[in-house]
């Protein structure tokens, strides 16, 4: 997905907000912001917004001397999430469709995105109270479903570092396939990285894959050969969170992104609503780079 005006004053409060988060000095936020905006100033319109947003951290990263800013938001996230693993677990199992259920919480996990929203348990409480009433496209859930039950290998593409505990648990939920997991190559806004999802637990679920790039999405031109090889080989490719969407809605691969709506812009190009919870389908319309 290209970037759009409307994602400019988005990439930027973004930016402000790291800024607080990595401890600069109020004295220096104003000239790295005046970087930052130089640095936006020569993007190319037609770059996605995690392509943009990779540029912009950098730059944050840098100048605070601190590869990881997000770190203790995501430590919060997951411990959050692991204290209502067991809960979570149990109604799955209960469920007389958990495949169905499974998907649910995962798109709960979603919420726990930092690059939009405030650190706040509450909105986790409330999103959980949700899941099972939530509005969700029935019929593509049932496609997704189909798709699960003949495919071999699966690889999921992970988004927010607290979102992993929810996907470890849709994960338990296919069926004994070949599962990958992929993570951030290096730490990104509050994205999953290696480290993030073992202290989720899904190294003892799934095959981790670190992608080999610190962009807040999933770049095939930037991602390492081994990550591109298992993506173009696997069967079926779930990637959740929008910038999972914005980077690889457009990739020529069918894939099903699974993620809630928290932008205009995003709303527009899915023809949503902000707010609503989303199963998309992409459609193959090139073949496997692996062997290029």
């Amino acid at each position: 997905m290209q970037t759009y005006p409307d994602c400019i004053p988005c990439l930027l409060q973004q930016a402000l907000k790291a800024t607080g988060l990595c401890g600069i000095n109020e004295s220096r936020v104003f000239p790295v912001m005046k970087r930052i905006l130089r640095c936006m100033a020569n993007f190319d319109p037609d770059l996605s917004p995690p392509e943009m947003a990779m540029y912009i951290h950098r730059i944050i990263r840098g100048e605070c001397g601190n590869p990881d800013p997000y770190s203790g938001m995501k430590h919060q996230a997951i411990a959050a999430a692991l204290g209502h693993e067991s809960r979570i677990r149990q109604m799955i199992m209960a469920s007389e469709t958990p495949f169905r259920t499974a998907v649910r919480f995962a798109l709960v996990g979603n919420v726990l995105d930092f690059a939009i929203f405030d650190w706040n348990p509450q909105r986790l409480e409330e999103q959980l109270e949700l899941a099972l009433h939530q509005p969700l496209d029935e019929t593509a859930l049932t496609r997704l479903e189909k798709e699960v039950e003949s495919a071999t290998k699966i690889m999921v593409l992970g988004d927010n570092a607290g979102e992993s505990v929810f996907d470890k648990l849709l994960i338990e939920q296919l069926g004994g396939k070949q599962v990958t997991y992929a993570v951030r190559g290096n730490p990104t806004i509050n994205d999953v990285t290696m480290a993030d999802a073992v202290a989720s637990g899904l190294n003892k679920t799934a095959k981790l894959l670190g992608n080999g790039s610190d962009a807040p999405g999933t770049l095939l031109e930037r991602v390492s050969r081994e990550f591109r090889c298992e993506f173009d080989s696997t069967d079926l490719v779930i990637a959740k969170g929008q910038g999972n969407y914005e980077s690889l809605s457009n990739s020529g691969r069918r894939i099903f992104f699974l993620t809630q709506v928290k932008c205009p812009v995003i709303a527009r190009d899915l023809r949503k609503r902000i707010g609503d919870w989303v199963i998309a389908e992409s459609k193959a319309t090139v073949n496997s780079q692996c062997g290029a």
